[in-house]
């Protein structure tokens, strides 16, 4: 019995592996912030090519989801259910709500799912943009460069159909710092400046 374990954990893991090495890869994959700033509401786009077409499913929610991703560092993005301030694109058409099965960012990890619904097909070497907007996408107080965590095409299951070679980055800008002198730098510059003065009224008494 205690060698079952083992046997399945291995098993589960080459299971993953081969499906990890038959997967497409998303091709001109790109995160951009329409405000890139500390602490700053931002529309945030995600662009992608697909390599697989993708099918929504007969039965609800078994379909492939057309993009998922979580832990999308340097944003704080507000969970909920999509409506008009997560918009999706297909080679630049808008793919209506009545397409998706689900379309969500969920409060756990914050995963942003979008899900096929049956008789909607999304063909291989789509052009993808999804668009979240600012409304529910806030950047970190912490400037940076972050990347996401996952970024992939799924099957309803969790297994991976297409995603990106390397995952996308994108930079977080944090204030330059302001130069500022010491106290003792203060003491001198201030030292400086009056005998600078002294020596401007020494000169204008000579000459008067």
């Amino acid at each position: 019995m205690k060698h079952l374990i083992p046997a399945a954990i291995a098993a589960a893991a080459l299971s993953m592996t081969a499906a990890a090495a038959s997967a497409g890869t998303l091709t001109n994959v790109s995160v951009t912030l329409s405000d890139n700033r500390v602490s700053q509401p931002t529309d945030v786009t995600i662009r992608f090519t697909t390599a697989t077409v993708l099918t929504g499913g007969a039965i609800p929610f078994a379909g492939n989801s057309l993009f998922v991703t979580s832990g999308m560092g340097g944003l704080d993005l507000v969970a909920g259910p999509c409506g008009s301030d997560i918009v999706v694109r297909i080679d630049g058409a808008v793919l209506p709500g009545s397409a998706l099965e689900d379309c969500q960012i969920s409060p756990v990890s914050l995963w942003v799912q979008i899900q096929l619904k049956h008789g909607t097909t999304v063909a291989a070497g789509s052009n993808v943009e999804i668009v979240i907007d600012r409304s529910r996408a806030t950047t970190s107080a912490t400037g940076g460069v972050y990347s996401t965590n996952i970024f992939r095409t799924a099957t309803q299951g969790g297994i991976i159909i297409d995603a990106p070679a390397t995952e996308p980055t994108y930079t977080v800008v944090a204030p330059a710092p302001v130069p500022t002198l010491t106290e003792w730098a203060m003491i001198g510059l201030s030292a400086a400046l009056a005998g600078f003065a002294a020596l401007t009224l020494q000169r204008r008494r000579r000459l008067a």
